[in-house]
């Protein structure tokens, strides 16, 4: 079992059309005894529609070991589109759409991929208490043939993220939800991966 902890941070700037977020996320591995990942995601982005929200922004993507410590991070810049509906006054529906163009280091190819991901919540009538479901898939558009990353990059399917967890919200401006997470990801030549996730979601929006 792994643990992954987002901290996200928000702000339309006191009600206008323009956002920026942040977020950071530290992960282990291992049975939660072996720090693994970081997450840095700086984001800017705008108010088309009461529903609809485009942002365009930048990823690092720290990849840890005792050998290389950072030197095999990621760099990605990234296109999004985000539409946030309430069907009805419990359930709220996010679609996200979201273009990443990847830059590994030690390797001149790009990485071209995209993530589609639905999020429905449901606040608890009476109640601050909420819960959660999302799914997330990736898809690369592009492969790399040689080195170390040819068992992961390849055209299709890279992984599939499924998250369901119960929330709380703690103040106006902030919510917290914790639940598990299933992780599959798609190798080539090499066997596929299925992790076992306990995510805990700090949001805070000002």
């Amino acid at each position: 079992m792994s643990a992954w902890v987002s901290n996200t941070f928000q702000t339309d700037f006191g009600g206008s059309r323009y956002l920026a977020f942040l977020e950071l996320q530290p992960r282990t591995k291992s049975d939660n005894n072996q720090f693994s990942q970081v997450i840095v995601r700086p984001l800017f982005g705008y108010k088309v529609t009461k529903n609809l929200q485009l942002w365009a922004g930048y990823t690092w993507q720290g990849e840890y070991n005792d050998q290389t410590d950072f030197e095999l991070a990621t760099n990605d810049i990234m296109e999004q589109l985000q539409w946030i509906d309430n069907w009805t006054p419990q359930l709220n529906f996010q679609y996200r759409a979201r273009l990443e163009q990847r830059l590994f280091a030690h390797e001149g190819d790009v990485g071209h991929r995209t993530r589609h991901r639905v999020r429905f919540m449901y606040s608890i009538p009476d109640c601050k208490a909420y819960l959660i479901a999302s799914d997330e898939l990736f898809i690369y558009f592009n492969d790399i043939e040689n080195g170390r990353l040819s068992h992961s990059v390849q055209s299709g399917i890279n992984q599939n993220r499924s998250y369901v967890g119960v929330g709380y919200k703690m103040a106006p401006f902030l919510n917290v939800d914790t639940g598990y997470q299933l992780q599959y990801v798609h190798n080539y030549g090499i066997p596929d991966l299925t992790n076992h996730i306990w995510m805990t979601n700090l949001n805070f929006n000002f």
